[in-house]
């Protein structure tokens, strides 16, 4: 006698978006990633070296995100007219 809510049986989880679970995850760790570096390392320049140093290092982290945003939207943008050409 079988349960059709039971863990073995096939129809009874839902479809798993690999996929997207795995974007949502990457975006979540570079967020994560880049908050740790400007309030740890800000803070961390900030107590060491004072308010003028923490201002310049977030200058220099936040151009740093501009430039790999900027990357990461050029390669964005490649790929979506890599796969609309494809269609």
């Amino acid at each position: 006698m079988t349960d059709e809510n039971s863990v073995g049986s096939a129809g009874s989880r839902p479809p798993t978006d690999l996929r997207g679970h795995r974007q949502k995850t990457e975006r979540d760790l570079i967020l994560g990633g880049f908050a740790i570096l400007f309030v740890v390392g800000g803070g961390l320049v900030w107590y060491l070296y004072g308010l003028e140093a923490a201002l310049v290092s977030w200058v220099c982290m936040g151009s740093a995100v501009a430039l790999f945003g900027g990357l990461w939207l050029i390669l964005r943008l490649v790929e979506i007219w890599i796969t609309r050409r494809g269609e």
